[in-house]
């Protein structure tokens, strides 16, 4: 349902009401998974509030969680880079490597990525959970520009 709506053009803001561990893994708390951060660069996820699962009849096994999601008004890549994006955080999600600096240094230079590092204050034991969606559109950026053949065709 949330890949649906994520990929249909026109709307500008959700509100949903989805299972507690899903709106917060949306919203990245805790860390961004792999699926929000291919999404970050159009959408701002929110986290609006918990729901019990006493609210409900029939109860569910789970607690809810009331999200949100606003299309960006300026994305941070364009639209048409969408699938060689995605790729990318594919890739770095699924690297090998302790860490960011580790994972990154197998596709660009290393002197690209501690620049990008220390440029965007990143640890490089960081993991790509911890990446902002600012971060992400630095790398994509990074990637694109010093390594473009590292990257997936559109």
């Amino acid at each position: 349902m949330l890949r649906r709506i994520l990929h249909s053009p026109g709307w500008t803001d959700a509100v949903l009401l989805v299972q507690w561990e899903v709106a917060r893994r949306r919203a990245a708390i805790g860390g961004a998974t792999m699926m929000t951060a291919q999404w970050w660069p159009w959408f701002e996820f929110g986290l609006v509030r918990k729901v019990s699962a006493s609210s409900f009849r029939p109860r569910p096994s789970v607690d809810g969680g009331l999200m949100t999601i606003r299309r960006r008004a300026e994305p941070l890549i364009d639209a048409a880079d969408r699938r060689r994006y995605q790729a990318m955080v594919h890739q770095v999600f699924t690297g090998r490597g302790h860490g960011i600096a580790q994972i990154l240094a197998r596709r660009l230079p290393p002197a690209s990525v501690r620049n990008w590092l220390r440029n965007n204050k990143v640890g490089p034991k960081a993991l790509p959970r911890d990446l902002s969606a600012e971060n992400w559109a630095e790398l994509f950026e990074l990637a694109t520009t010093r390594s473009p053949s590292n990257l997936p065709a559109s």
